[in-house]
């Protein structure tokens, strides 16, 4: 059984004063197609968490 590591991604620079938009839910669904679990983002900051077996930072 293998277990999933939380991780958090920082966006930095998204959203921003009206430039460089991206809908929270389309970063969502991103992240889950690259087979990431438990994907919750936080407002609109561009902050995700999420989840995932690997171990290789």
């Amino acid at each position: 059984m293998v277990n999933n590591i939380n991780y958090l991604a920082l966006l930095c620079g998204i959203n921003v004063g009206g430039n460089n938009i991206i809908k929270m839910d389309a970063l969502k669904t991103l992240f889950e197609g690259l087979g990431l679990t438990g994907v919750t983002t936080y407002i609109q900051s561009g902050n995700v968490l999420f989840k995932s077996p690997e171990r290789d930072k």
